[in-house]
Formats: structure tokens, C-alpha cells, sequence
């Protein structure tokens, strides 16, 4: 509450109060007539005029406990807004860090790029991807870079595994998320045939769930 604030209802109080002993006196000049329960002394205005004080304080002390208590609301929403902001900007900072996930975003994005791993340079198409993504069986082996290529989603895929956990712990907010990934979303969701099935293989259904919805946020 502000000192202005404060200053004000001082004031009410001390008006209201010299308003009603005011009154009190006047009445006790001037005594009811007619009425036997009406206040005809001044002991009994007193003890009106204290009634009404006390109910009056009664009131602006409800109404200020609400009015603290919304403003109390208000701020903690604030603050825990903010710390959604901060826990989005390094979340993000992390996947576009990360030179897994930042590979497997270059790859979604530019066919025939060059990526450089443990001292192997790769050539990656997109046709590249499909072949490198197929679930795993017995007897099947992968090339180094199709081992390269399947690094770089799954550590794609497990930030947006985490992501999609801290929404739902309403530790994110999904709209400052979106804009830098709804692109890349929106790649995966356009090629069920190459990502479904190795979504859906290992654990990464949530992960799914979410560029879903951010893929139908880019739309």
C-alpha cells in the first residue's frame, strides 16, 4: 500500500470518527423523544458511536486484508512469470548449444550439408534420414554416420522431452518456446514415415505430443 494510500485512510478514519462523536454530542444536547429505546444520555451515544467505530474498523480492515491479499496474488503471479521467461531463454540456450541437437536442426532444414564429428566429416541428405531413423532389430547394423545422424535426434528429441515435462509442471509457458521451434516441428510432423516410428519406439510419444502442437502453432 502506498504512503498516499495510507494517508487517505487515516484521514477517512479520523473524519468518520469526529463526524460520528460530532453527532453524539448534538444528540446528547438534544435527547429522543418518544422513543424509550432510543439513546437519550450521553453514555449511550458513546456506547452507539463505539459499536459503529468498532464495525467500521471492522470493515476497512476487511477490505484492506482482501485488497492485500489480491495485490499479494498479483505479485507472485508476476514473479512466477518471470521466472517462466528466464527458465525459456535457458532451455532455449541449451538446445541451440548442444551440437547434437543443433546438427539434427541443420539437417531438417538443409539437404547435403556438411557436419564434422569426432574427427569425421559427413555429407548429410535428407534422403540420408529415414534409413539412419528405422527402429533397431536384430542382425541390423548402421554406418557411422547413420549412427551420427541417430545421436543427433535423439539428443533433439530429449530436449524436447524436457520441455514437454516442464509444461506440464507449468515451470514453461508454451508460447515462449514456439517461436524458435515451430519450424523445426513442423519438419518432423511433415515426415511421419522418417520420425513416427523412432518417436514412438523410444519413449519420445511426449516429445511427439509437443511439436504436434507447435507445428499446428506455425501453421
Amino acid at each position: 500500500m502506498t504512503a498516499a494510500r495510507k494517508r487517505h485512510n487515516a484521514a477517512w478514519l479520523i473524519s468518520t470518527t469526529w463526524m460520528l462523536m460530532t453527532t453524539a454530542a448534538m444528540a446528547a444536547e438534544n435527547p429522543a423523544q418518544g422513543d424509550p429505546f432510543s439513546p437519550t444520555t450521553l453514555k449511550d451515544w458513546v456506547s452507539v458511536i463505539s459499536t459503529l467505530i468498532t464495525m467500521a474498523l471492522a470493515i476497512w480492515g476487511i477490505w484492506s486484508g482482501l485488497r492485500s491479499a489480491r495485490n499479494a496474488i498479483q505479485e507472485k503471479r508476476k514473479e512466477h512469470r518471470q521466472k517462466q521467461l528466464a527458465a525459456a531463454r535457458d532451455m532455449m540456450k541449451e538446445i541451440f548449444t548442444d551440437p547434437l541437437a543443433r546438427s539434427a536442426m541443420r539437417m531438417m532444414d538443409w539437404s547435403g550439408r556438411s557436419f564434422t564429428h569426432e574427427g569425421q566429416t559427413y555429407v548429410v541428405h535428407w534422403r540420408d534420414l529415414k534409413p539412419a531413423l528405422v527402429v533397431h532389430e536384430k542382425g541390423l547394423g548402421f554406418s557411422k554416420q547413420q549412427e551420427f545422424i541417430r545421436d543427433c535426434f535423439e539428443a533433439y528429441f530429449d530436449h524436447m522431452l524436457v520441455l514437454e515435462h516442464f509444461l506440464k509442471q507449468d515451470y514453461l509457458h508454451e508460447a515462449d518456446i514456439a517461436v524458435p521451434l515451430e519450424y523445426y516441428a513442423g519438419r518432423v510432423m511433415a515426415f511421419p514415415d522418417t520420425y513416427d516410428g523412432f518417436l514412438r519406439a523410444y519413449g519420445y510419444s511426449e516429445a511427439r505430443a509437443l511439436m504436434q502442437r507447435l507445428a499446428e502453432r506455425g501453421k
